[in-house]
């Protein structure tokens, strides 16, 4: 009897610095850079990129957004947001810093960061509370 290898097997995304028009995975991305030995996506551009979860984007800094579609928000755009609750740290998440998003999509993606962070990105997308 022969055993098949069922393994699901990716095309490696690479360490950039940019990417243009792909379809990128979120976990695959953060496994490829710890597996370089890189903490966080640093020092990156992404352009026209379908960006997949599940997966929580932390803008560690220097991160900008640009007519980006930040994903489905089930008709309130806060629903994307999540406050850290600790003060210095943010675990299993896909920390990012120094990094530009341009004309992207998101899926699945939740987003946080410093309050500054979500304060400016729900403002950028409408939740802000009357």
């Amino acid at each position: 009897m022969k055993i098949e290898d069922d393994t699901l097997k990716l095309p490696l995304i690479g360490a950039g610095p940019a990417y243009e028009g792909v379809h990128i995975w979120l976990p695959q991305l953060v496994i490829e850079a710890a597996q370089r030995g890189e903490a966080m996506i640093a020092g990156k551009t992404f352009r026209d990129c379908f960006l997949e979860g599940p997966a929580v984007l932390l803008a560690v800094g220097g991160c900008s957004f640009d007519g980006c579609n930040m994903g489905d928000a089930m008709g309130d755009p806060r629903n994307l947001l999540l406050q850290p609750v600790g003060p210095e740290k943010v675990t299993g998440t896909v920390a990012f810093q120094d990094c530009s998003f341009v004309n992207c999509r998101f899926l699945r993606v939740g987003f946080t960061g410093t309050p500054e962070f979500l304060t400016n990105i729900q403002q950028v997308l409408g939740g802000v509370p009357a």
